[in-house]
């Protein structure tokens, strides 16, 4: 079995106190946490999320053009979702038990004012839940793939980030 063993000398006199150290639970401990962070390591990049943007997209500092009128926008907040094309035009959802059925109205509502319409704009708040934007993410691509066959969600919609 391996150890290590310390020998305190004991002469003059004095009793011996030698000690033995056993490694085999140290090596196993090291192992164990070798095998728990390779794992992590795994664990991390599978849970991703891979996102890309179309060619020409827009780089980190470009913000939306404001000459352009009909960029719809939504407003991910900690306490409510805000959709809508400009300022004046944004409408107020309140965190609850129907707010993905507003948003989905207040989507269909645009997206039906305007079929052209290809580009949806999110402005998610810094102390919103991630799970929250996939979610607002996942009612935009339910509400254009609506009415489509077999819909690539790329060539219906592109989403970009304020």
């Amino acid at each position: 079995m391996g150890g290590v063993s310390t020998d305190s000398g004991g002469k003059g006199g004095r009793k011996s106190v030698d000690q033995n150290i056993n490694m085999v639970p140290f090596i196993d401990l090291l192992v164990s946490l070798i095998a728990f962070l390779l794992m992590t390591a795994v664990w991390v990049q599978s849970g991703t999320l891979e996102a890309q943007q179309p060619a020409g997209a827009p780089t980190q500092d470009s913000q939306p053009n404001p000459e352009q009128q009909d960029q719809l926008k939504i407003f991910v907040r900690p306490n409510e979702l805000a959709v809508g094309l400009s300022q004046a035009d944004t409408q107020n959802i309140p965190n609850g038990p129907q707010q993905w059925d507003q948003l989905r109205a207040k989507l269909r509502e645009k997206r039906n004012a305007n079929r052209q319409q290809r580009e949806v704009w999110i402005s998610p708040d810094s102390a919103v839940n991630y799970n929250t934007i996939v979610r607002v993410m996942d009612v935009v691509y339910e509400i254009w793939a609506e009415g489509q066959s077999n819909p690539d969600f790329r060539e219906l919609v592109t989403i970009r980030f304020l």
